[in-house]
């Protein structure tokens, strides 16, 4: 498996890397530099770097001026089991494109970008076990593929990292379409603990998924580990966080 998926990998670059210099090149989001491979230039992926911020203690959203938690999780909590958030970077500006030419235009060469990117967090954070969010019913059959389950077998094969398939999701409602209410409301019910044979699971673990709106998706994972699992510590770490 691991061999497969790498070569799989290779051949995939290959191909996206090949096609762009065939076609000149593209431009990157955010300077306009010509840049191959990546909607990026070399310049330009030195702006993502994992820096130490000051950020509310509930949801991760890095804070501005309160002193420990942001104003919406003092007056309305969402993430109460989830033990540490941390958002890689906010959901602006190019941030914005960047997700969705790799999410929706399927740009892949950005699993591995990204996956450099948790990578290095989670070494930062002590963190060695990963728990994805799973993708729609019917997602990667459709589309031949999901982001986080990618960036996690990327991150399990390429770094080492420890991927537990814990959870299930039994819901094909996509999040995106629903207004903070309705995720609110139909989030409990879109996940199942999945996997009872895994046996012997760490202290602590890390929930993945690719941006955090409201935190109640992370909050509906780290409450179904902690109600099916004796692990004791449940973080999050998402790409984005809409602030």
């Amino acid at each position: 498996m691991k061999t497969l998926f790498k070569i799989k990998s290779l051949v995939l670059t290959f191909l996206r890397l090949f096609y762009s210099l065939l076609s000149g090149g593209e431009k990157c989001i955010i300077c306009g530099n010509l840049s191959y491979l990546l909607p990026l230039c070399p310049e330009c992926r030195k702006l993502f770097t994992i820096e130490e911020v000051k950020r509310c203690k509930c949801c991760g959203k890095e804070l501005i001026s309160e002193t420990e938690l942001c104003m919406e999780c003092r007056e309305n909590p969402v993430i109460k089991n989830v033990d540490g958030t941390f958002p890689l970077f906010s959901y602006r500006l190019w941030n914005k494109e960047l997700l969705f030419l790799w999410k929706i235009q399927g740009i892949r060469a950005l699993s591995y970008f990204f996956a450099g990117l948790v990578f290095k967090a989670l070494k930062q954070l002590q963190l060695e076990y990963l728990v994805p969010v799973p993708p729609r019913p019917g997602k990667i059959r459709k589309n031949g593929w999901d982001q986080i389950d990618e960036l996690c077998k990327i991150l399990k094969y390429h770094y080492g990292i420890k991927v537990l398939p814990l959870l299930e999701r039994i819901s094909s409602t996509q999040q995106k379409k629903l207004n903070r209410d309705e995720r609110l409301s139909t989030i409990k019910s879109a996940y199942v603990f999945s996997n009872k044979a895994l046996l012997n699971l760490p202290q602590k673990l890390c929930i993945i998924d690719d941006v955090c709106t409201t935190g109640a998706t992370l909050e509906t994972c780290a409450q179904i580990i902690k109600a099916n699992t004796s692990v004791e510590k449940v973080y999050a770490m998402t790409l984005f966080a809409v602030d």
